[in-house]
């Protein structure tokens, strides 16, 4: 039978009007095939169908209770999804401001949640997050809304907060989410990092509030994650500085201002350049030559890193062909600095054998550099991908060594062979003990593990004399050189840039004897008399 021409099709707008409870008026529900099939028995000439009765008009009101609120919160949570919170904070900035209030935005991130995905599964992830909505909604008031904005980030609305209110709920919510969570009878502690920004009615848009919170969210992370951090005016200089970076950071790379110096590495036994490190400049037309410190972190952030990491690797590796060109008889070491973002992305070994084979350049001239703390947390996948790295031939290096926290079982599996000595413990050399003994536990670890050295920072000539009695390999610094152009490196390479006094390393007076003395042979004498092209003599690596 044919559905009666008085009941709406499928494809029917119904606008349902005022005087439903708990429904905003005028909203536009599509009726589904359920309520066709349910009349479908209705004669084409009844006059008033069954719709219009008091009991189907409250049935009706019920399945579109249900199906607007289906629609309005997060399947997994329950929470509403950002597009109704975005509605309530609009309605609450629009408000008279006339009784003092002010309006809070909380957002709420776990901490490296990531990894309780990878190491315990989806399905305990989902467990995670079902937990923390219920301890958020356990800290909010009657007024306060909680949403579910994408993965593991929340945002609380507090919509009538006084000086301290929203500070203080932060910390409720840190509280309550610190507390171990049980996960297949076992206890687990999810931290989570809270950013708040507030204003008076009237005086800004939902997205900008959103936009301060989450600018203080970073802030937090980057304090050291667990914390809250509250939206101010430094944090406001810095964001609207950021987007200025990102900005011109994309001109910068359409017009060719960004170019690579190089600092030599230097074999301390004898002075002589067997390295140099890449390292990108830009020179802003306007601001003259911008730090890496400023910039970096924003590329990072935006995914720019890959674009200007693979020009970096290009470029690097074609001016070492150029310098193997113009110097056969002096082979170098390039080392260049890898962004995990880049590491991921997956056509990064393919591009890598592009650049090695257009090039020509010999894989074991060429290390590349992933930071400590990146490489003690890398997840299975970036693991894989350093190991096909050195499959390559090509050196793994773990940069600004000792400023993380590194399991030594984890170090002994890492695919990478060499160690640079981070620069803030090389400035207490001879003159701060606890520094010391840092770096000469860190030469004696690597020499234990097989693995080469580079300590950075070296400015003056005793802790250049001190890192070699220690048994420090190669360093670099400011004593040696500045970061230069390329032009300035061929000449460095006919001469020893530094003469030192003794050669004669800790390690080597140590007689040792058996597979322990073949190591340490193989560890100073093979390898270091070039930390370039001799990487390649290490072994035959497998292919």
């Amino acid at each position: 039978m044919q559905t009666p021409d008085c009941l709406p099709s499928p494809d029917i707008i119904v606008i349902v009007g005022t005087g439903m409870a708990g429904l905003r008026p005028n909203i536009p529900i599509r009726l589904g095939t359920a309520f066709r099939e349910q009349h479908s028995g209705v004669e084409r000439d009844s006059a008033v169908p069954s719709v219009g009765t008091s009991s189907e008009v409250e049935r009706l009101r019920g399945v579109i209770a249900r199906l607007m609120h289906t629609a309005a919160h997060d399947q997994l949570t329950g929470l509403p999804t950002r597009s109704l919170l975005l509605e309530r904070l609009e309605l609450e900035l629009a408000r008279e401001a006339d009784d003092g209030a002010r309006i809070a935005v909380l957002f709420v991130d776990l901490d490296n949640f990531k990894l309780v995905n990878d190491s315990l599964g989806h399905s305990s992830g989902d467990e995670v997050l079902t937990e923390m909505a219920r301890r958020i909604l356990g800290c909010l008031g009657p007024e306060d809304t909680a949403s579910r904005f994408g993965g593991d980030e929340m945002v609380v609305l507090h919509p009538r907060a006084s000086d301290r209110s929203g500070a203080d709920l932060g910390k409720r919510m840190l509280a309550a989410l610190a507390e171990p969570i049980l996960l297949s009878g076992k206890e687990v502690v999810v931290s989570a990092s809270v950013g708040l920004a507030h204003c008076k009615p009237g005086t800004k848009g939902a997205e900008q509030l959103l936009r301060e919170a989450d600018t203080a969210l970073y802030a937090a992370k980057v304090r050291g994650r667990a914390r809250l951090a509250e939206f101010n005016d430094e944090l406001h200089a810095r964001a609207e500085k950021r987007v200025q970076i990102e900005s011109d950071l994309r001109a910068a790379l359409r017009e060719s201002q960004l170019f690579v110096e190089y600092q030599p590495q230097v074999r301390l036994k004898d002075g002589r350049v067997v390295g140099v490190e890449a390292l990108v400049r830009w020179r802003h037309p306007e601001r003259g030559i911008i730090s890496p410190a400023d910039f970096i972190p924003v590329a990072e952030e935006c995914g720019l890193i890959v674009r200007i990491g693979r020009q970096v690797l290009q470029e690097s590796c074609r001016q070492l062909a150029e310098w193997a060109r113009l110097m056969p008889g002096c082979p170098l070491a390039m080392t260049v600095n890898v962004s995990p973002r880049e590491i991921a992305e997956p056509t990064f070994i393919q591009e890598l054998c592009q650049v090695l084979a257009g090039t020509n350049v010999d894989p074991t001239a060429l290390c590349l550099e992933i930071t400590e703390s990146v490489m003690m947390s890398a997840p299975e996948e970036v693991v894989q991908v350093l190991d096909q790295i050195r499959q390559l031939g090509v050196f793994v290096a773990i940069d600004d060594f000792g400023t993380d926290h590194s399991s030594l079982s984890r170090l002994r599996d890492m695919p990478a062979e060499v160690l640079k000595i981070d620069r803030s413990f090389i400035d207490g050399l001879s003159s701060e003990p606890g520094d010391t003994a840092i770096v000469s536990s860190i030469l004696s670890l690597a020499y234990a593990m097989g693995k080469h050295t580079i300590a950075e920072g070296v400015e003056r000539g005793e802790q250049a004399a001190m890192l070699l009695r220690m048994g420090c390999d190669v360093a670099q610094g400011y004593f040696f050189s500045r970061p230069v152009a390329a032009e300035q490196i061929a000449p460095m390479l006919t001469r020893a840039l530094w003469h030192p006094s003794s050669g004669r390393a800790l390690h080597a007076a140590q007689p040792v004897e058996g597979p322990v003395r073949r190591g340490h042979h193989y560890f100073i004498d093979e390898f270091l008399d070039h930390i370039g092209a001799p990487m390649g003599t290490k072994a035959t690596v497998s292919r």
